[in-house]
C-alpha cells in the first residue's frame, strides 16, 4: 500500500493519552522504540486533511506548530513532490479559560488548501517549512468524480474519543484504509470538555485536542476525515471572565468546506458531493428552527440538490432522531430538530441519516414521525466509537421501526456501488478483530421493479441476496 510505512509516526506521542490503561500505554512504548524522531524541533505535528470544496478536487491539509507562523505543502504523484503551494493566511493559535483555573493557548494552527486535483489520483505530500522543518511524506487518493455510476466507500464513526476502545477502532479502520476514500466522524471527537472540571475519570483538559490530533494522524494524514460537531464540541464555559465562544476549539481546528456550500457559520454545518452521493453535515447544538441561518441554508442547499448526478442524499447530525436505547432519549436537540426538518427531509426525498450521541448501534427500517413507512428516511445511529463513557446498556421495548441493535463499540461502512445500490457493514470491536454484526444492502426503491414506492430504500439482509460482495456490479 501506498504508505503502509507512515503508520508508526507520532506512535511515540500516542504514550501521552490520558485515558490509555498502564499495560496499553506499556506495549505502545515497546512498538514505539524505532519511531522516526521530528525532522526539526518545529516540524508540523497532528497532520490531518479534509476535501477542500465541495466537489472533491480540492483537499485541505491543516497541523500544528509551535512557533512558525508560515507554511506550503509540498505535492505531486510521486514521492519527490514538485509542486508547491504557499500558506495563505498566517497560523493562529486560540486562548481558552475555563471557570476551574485552565489557562490554555494552542499551537498555530495551519490551513492551506491545495486546489487542481485530478480524481481518483493518488497524490504524496508534505508539509512545513525549510528553516522550522516538514512532515513526513504521507499519501491520499482523491474520490472518484461526482456522479451517478461512480462508487464510493465511507467509514461512519461517531463519539470516538481517545481510549482503548477508540484506539481498537482506529485499528479496525486502517485494516482497509486504502479501500475507503474518507471517513465521517459524527460529532465527538477528543472528549476534551474543557468547560467541565477535572475528576479522577474525567481529565477535561485543551490539552486533550493535542493528544487527540495525535492519535489520528496516522490515518487522517492519508485519507480524509469529514466531521461535525456534537456536545462534546460545544465546550461553553460560562462562568465569569471564562470562554464564552462556543466550539471554539472545533471551529479553529478544522476547516471544512463550508464556503463552497454557501454556509456561513464556518465548519459548523455544511455540505459536499462525493461519488454518487449528496452529503448533508448538520449541528444539533445550534438554532435549528424555520428562522434559523441553519435551517434556511438547508432549504436552499436541498433544493440545490440534482439527483440525476447525486442520486444518493445523506444527512448527518449528532443527535438522534430515532433511538429506541434508555440513554439520551427523546433530548431536546433531538425532538426538537426532528419536528423542525423532518418534513423538509421528507419533501426532497433524504435516503440516509447517521448519527451519534447514543453509545450503542441501532439500524432503524425506513420511519416518518415516528411510524415504520415504506419510503421515508432510514436512521442509523453510530455513537459506539470508543468514548470514555463506555457502551449505552439498557432499551426499551424495540419499537416496529427499530431493525437491528446492539450496545457494543465500533464502526460502520457505507459502500455506494452505484446510484441505486449501497452496502452498509456495521464492524463490531470483539478482541483484536472487526466482526461484522450487521449486513445489509440498502436499494434505492426506485430500482425496484415490485416496489409500490419510487422514494428512499429498501433493506435486504446480506445473507439474502447469494453471492452479492460489495463489488457486485449491478
Amino acid at each position: 500500500r501506498p504508505h503502509d510505512h507512515f503508520f508508526l509516526s507520532t506512535c511515540e506521542t500516542m504514550l501521552r493519552f490520558h485515558d490509555l490503561a498502564v499495560g496499553t500505554a506499556c506495549a505502545l512504548a515497546i512498538m514505539c522504540v524505532a519511531a522516526v524522531p521530528a525532522t526539526a524541533s518545529d516540524a508540523p505535528t497532528q497532520v490531518h486533511i479534509n476535501l477542500g470544496n465541495n466537489e472533491g478536487t480540492s483537499m485541505t491539509v491543516s497541523w500544528i506548530t509551535q512557533k512558525e507562523t508560515e507554511g506550503v505543502v509540498n505535492i505531486g504523484k510521486t514521492e519527490q513532490p514538485t509542486r508547491y503551494v504557499p500558506q495563505q493566511t498566517a497560523a493562529a493559535s486560540y486562548s481558552y479559560h475555563n471557570g476551574y483555573g485552565e489557562y490554555y493557548t494552542s499551537g498555530l494552527i495551519h490551513h492551506v488548501t491545495v486546489n487542481q486535483l485530478e480524481s481518483d489520483t493518488w497524490y504524496y505530500y508534505s508539509c512545513g517549512t525549510n528553516t522550522s522543518g516538514f512532515s513526513d511524506v504521507f499519501s491520499f487518493k482523491t474520490p472518484p468524480a461526482v456522479g451517478p455510476t461512480s462508487a464510493i466507500s465511507l467509514n461512519l464513526i461517531g463519539d470516538l474519543g481517545q481510549t482503548v476502545n477508540s484506539t481498537a477502532t482506529l485499528d479496525h479502520v486502517k485494516i482497509d484504509v486504502d479501500e475507503v476514500h474518507m471517513t465521517l466522524l459524527i460529532g465527538d471527537l477528543s472528549y476534551a470538555d474543557a468547560q467541565k472540571k477535572t475528576s479522577a475519570t474525567r481529565n477535561c483538559t485543551q490539552r486533550r485536542w493535542d493528544s487527540w490530533g495525535e492519535l489520528v494522524q496516522p490515518i487522517f494524514a492519508n485519507q480524509p476525515l469529514m466531521v461535525l460537531p456534537g456536545n462534546h464540541e460545544i465546550e461553553l464555559s460560562s462562568q465569569h471572565k471564562a470562554t464564552k465562544t462556543p466550539f471554539l476549539a472545533y471551529n479553529s481546528r478544522f476547516k471544512m468546506p463550508f464556503e463552497t456550500s454557501g454556509a456561513t457559520h464556518q465548519s459548523l454545518y455544511y455540505s459536499f458531493n462525493v461519488g454518487p452521493a449528496h452529503i448533508v453535515m448538520l449541528n444539533s447544538y445550534m438554532d435549528f428552527n424555520a428562522t434559523s441561518d441553519q435551517y434556511k441554508w438547508l432549504v436552499q442547499d436541498l433544493k440545490r440538490v440534482d439527483r440525476s448526478v447525486t442520486p444518493w442524499l445523506i444527512c448527518n447530525m449528532h443527535a438522534p432522531w430515532y433511538n429506541s436505547d434508555v440513554n439520551h432519549h427523546n433530548e431536546p436537540e433531538e425532538m426538537g430538530m426532528r419536528a423542525a426538518m423532518e418534513p423538509l427531509f421528507k419533501q426532497y426525498d433524504v435516503d440516509l441519516v447517521f448519527s451519534g450521541h447514543v453509545h450503542a448501534y441501532e439500524r432503524m427500517y425506513p420511519v416518518y414521525n415516528n411510524v415504520t413507512t415504506p419510503g421515508a428516511t432510514t436512521y442509523i445511529n453510530i455513537g459506539d466509537g470508543g468514548n470514555r463513557e463506555g457502551p449505552a446498556f439498557g432499551y426499551f421495548e424495540q419499537p416496529s421501526w427499530s431493525a437491528f441493535r446492539e450496545p457494543a463499540f465500533g464502526h460502520g461502512r457505507l459502500d455506494l456501488v452505484n446510484g441505486t445500490h449501497a452496502h452498509f457493514t456495521w464492524h463490531k470491536n470483539l478482541n483484536t478483530e472487526p466482526t461484522i454484526s450487521d449486513d445489509v444492502w440498502l436499494i434505492h426503491n426506485s430500482a425496484r421493479e415490485d416496489s409500490d414506492v419510487n422514494t428512499g430504500v429498501f433493506h435486504v439482509a446480506a445473507r439474502e441476496l447469494d453471492g452479492f460482495a460489495p463489488s457486485h456490479k449491478f
